[in-house]
């Protein structure tokens, strides 16, 4: 399912919160549906076409992500890494290291969550937004990991202009795909 929304310059901030907040509440409450709430956000954001005006737009995805627990979740990483490409300076301090959910410390982290095998990191006990995946791969990925797995990609191109930097791909590969962990 493909989405387009388009913010226009009239819209409030207090319309677009609003309807942020019915797509989280949707991620938050029906589980089958979060993965196309991600989507309907990530396509959100990227219509923001990276213009100044918008920036407060893209910086409440991220508040109502946390308020409503969605930043932890496969979904939730597509989102930030989507605001990162074109917003980084309203990414919200202390959710990843160095702002940076691809960090090398956040991997085995980033792993659990893509596979599905999280819980928030507040509460101890499950709650309806997380569920705990069995040790075998899902047979259809979320759409994060196409995500993620570009955003490495991408940053090996950049990286690869400088002879001295070597590919990070095969480590990440390693740490979030092949990690023994569920």
């Amino acid at each position: 399912m493909q989405s387009t929304i388009v913010i226009q310059p009239a819209l409030s901030l207090e319309c677009w919160i609003q309807l942020v907040d019915h797509v989280c509440g949707m991620a938050r409450d029906i589980p089958w549906l979060r993965e196309e709430c991600g989507r309907v956000l990530v396509d959100a954001v990227k219509s923001l076409d990276a213009q100044a005006q918008y920036r407060v737009c893209a910086e409440q995805v991220l508040a109502r992500l946390a308020a409503f627990k969605l930043l932890p979740t496969p979904e939730g990483i597509a989102i930030w890494l989507t605001v990162h490409a074109t917003y980084h300076d309203v990414l919200p301090q202390g959710i990843w290291h160095d702002k940076d959910p691809l960090a090398k410390k956040e991997r085995s982290r980033l792993a659990k969550i893509l596979k599905e095998n999280f819980q928030p990191e507040a509460e101890g006990r499950a709650t309806e937004t997380t569920k705990t995946a069995s040790a075998s791969a899902s047979p259809n990925p979320s759409f994060a990991w196409d995500l993620v797995l570009a955003e490495v990609l991408q940053r090996d191109q950049v990286r690869g202009s400088d002879a001295k930097e070597k590919s990070e791909f095969p480590q990440v590969w390693m740490d979030i795909v092949d990690s023994a962990s569920p």
